[in-house]
């Protein structure tokens, strides 16, 4: 009896503590493994989203500013007077200029709502290079912008951060706009106007995860269409 109670109270073998453990850190391994695909995971999801608000706010910034160009305080005169361009009502606005490489664009805003915004400082935005770095630079100096300055060059402030931010690509165009006949008279004559939508393509990344990339595109319809 002895015996037989001392049989049955004996521990687990030696190969059956090798099997338990072997279990135990297959179990173990995969639960890590799985914790770390999952903050993985979430870090990049938060690299992401930070790429995209920071890409965001500097599209907003171009697209307030670009919306508003070539905004004229007495436009309402044109109402009902086709010269008003040629009698002294309202001195017509200039275009959206767009440099060569369509990387830069300049504009006129009437800052001081007189009606007259050839006289007031011009806006402006390029991509120019930091180093290896892509940059977004808006234009706040009191003069004609130059696309062509060097990066940094007085006038122009950065809207993007080098650091953090590489926009590898950036893209504008006018391809969108179009021109439409707004009244003819007795004789064939007709006025037109231009309804400007300027369309911007911006791409960036990290500086310190190249492999978090995003793409932004917006298309921005100008209130203020051009008496042409």
């Amino acid at each position: 009896m002895t015996r037989r109670f001392r049989k049955l109270q004996a521990g687990a073998s030696l190969m059956e503590v090798m099997v338990a453990m072997s279990i135990s850190l297959v179990v173990t391994a995969a639960m890590v493994a799985l914790m770390s695909n999952s903050l993985g995971t979430t870090a990049r999801i938060i690299k992401m989203t930070k790429l995209s608000d920071d890409m965001r706010v500097a599209m907003q910034m171009m697209t307030r500013d670009v919306r508003r160009s070539s905004y004229n305080a007495n436009a309402m005169l044109c109402y009902s007077n086709d010269n008003c361009d040629t009698d002294g009502s309202i001195v017509a606005a200039g275009d959206i200029t767009i440099n060569d490489t369509n990387t830069c664009f300049t504009f006129l805003l009437d800052r001081d709502h007189d009606g007259n915004s050839t006289e007031d400082d011009a806006g402006g935005f390029r991509r120019v290079m930091v180093g290896d770095v892509g940059v977004i630079e808006m234009w706040t100096g009191g003069a004609s912008p130059d696309c062509a300055s060097a990066a940094g060059t007085a006038g122009w402030v950065q809207i993007t951060n080098p650091e953090n931010m590489d926009i590898f690509g950036f893209t504008v165009d006018e391809n969108l706009s179009y021109t439409q006949v707004i009244q003819q008279d007795e004789l064939g004559n007709t006025t037109s106007q231009k309804v400007r939508k300027l369309r911007m393509n911006m791409r960036g990344r990290l500086v310190l995860d190249n492999t978090i990339v995003r793409r932004m595109e917006d298309v921005i319809n100008v209130r203020n269409d051009m008496l042409l």
